[in-house]
């Protein structure tokens, strides 16, 4: 049986790797170029694999090392989530909610529960991370995380989750725009309309694309962005219209952008996720309520915004 390879070997390498010297990596782990080398020939003693080429001063990683250290990278960023897993558990203990949330959250609605939520526990201290829903989910997983709002996964193992109302995408457009007359957008008014789009990962896209091929509309899409949220203020810089969910439009109250409602419906479903088997924090469901009820304010607002005359 092939015994484990030597951490403080592969330490060294790394930082080989990462500075371009033994002697910027003895720097980086407070030891002696001497004792970097020392390392790195035992390693390659170890594996049997020529990693650094000597030129003059200079050494050049080999093809084999540069192949390595793909594999080594993935190892540590193991490691490095191993110990924010821990920092995670050790902060949790001491008052501290990690939340991660979608984005078209993190910059209005989610301040609003959280003030909620301070104000009845106010010896809370709520961390946000702002991140897409795969990757807010796989923290969640690792224990980096107390709660996501976010979509759940086609693969919900080892979550569960409380879900948020479903709301309907809506079109919005620069104020001036021809099709700001009608009181309802369908798929065919995009049609050869300049447009922004989500990412192409977005389930609203794929749900958009759905029904945009079946009615063979082709809009000319001038800018692609990864989250609602930001698409607006390409509307409102005149670059083209976009189809979002209403959350991104909550707090951005422009003259410049007109909102209408969009046919056919699509929908934006997300959640309080949280681990399965694990005790919920007091102040993760406190934040959820809170939350819920912002939410169903501004959209209640946001519906009033939306005029229900003009021409179809």
């Amino acid at each position: 049986m092939a015994r484990p390879l030597n951490f403080r070997q592969l330490e060294a390498f790394r930082a080989v790797m990462l500075t371009g010297s033994m002697t910027g990596a003895g720097h980086a782990m407070s030891i002696s170029q001497p004792a970097v080398s020392r390392l790195i020939h035992d390693l390659e003693h170890e594996l049997k694999l020529v990693l650094f080429q000597r030129q003059g001063v200079q050494i050049i990683a080999t093809e084999a090392a540069v192949r390595l250290y793909s594999e080594v990278e993935r190892h540590f960023s193991g490691a490095d989530r191993i110990r924010e897993a821990a920092r995670a558990i050790r902060l949790s203990t001491a008052g501290y909610l990690h939340v991660g949330t979608m984005p078209n959250l993190a910059s209005h609605c989610l301040p609003e529960a959280i003030g909620l939520l301070l104000r009845d526990h106010p010896d809370v201290v709520v961390s946000v991370h702002p991140d897409s829903s795969i990757n807010l989910v796989s923290m969640l997983l690792h224990a980096q995380l107390d709660i996501v709002f976010g979509t759940m996964p086609p693969d919900p193992d080892g979550l569960e989750h409380d879900p948020f109302p479903s709301t309907q995408a809506v079109c919005v457009m620069p104020a001036a725009h021809p099709l700001a007359r009608r009181k309802r957008i369908t798929v065919n008014d995009l049609d050869g309309q300049d447009f922004v789009a989500l990412g192409q990962a977005s389930r609203q896209r794929m749900q958009l694309n759905n029904a945009m091929l079946a009615a063979g509309v082709r809009p000319n899409i001038r800018v692609e962005t990864m989250h609602s949220s930001s698409a607006i203020g390409y509307v409102g810089r005149g670059l083209g219209i976009a189809v979002i969910d209403p959350i991104a439009i909550i707090g951005h109250r422009s003259p410049q952008v007109a909102i209408r409602p969009f046919t056919p419906a699509i929908s934006l479903d997300f959640s309080a996720v949280y681990r399965r088997n694990v005790p919920r924090p007091d102040a993760a469901a406190a934040l959820t309520r809170a939350l819920r009820r912002v939410v169903d304010d501004e959209l209640q607002k946001l519906g009033a915004r939306i005029p229900r005359t003009g021409k179809d």
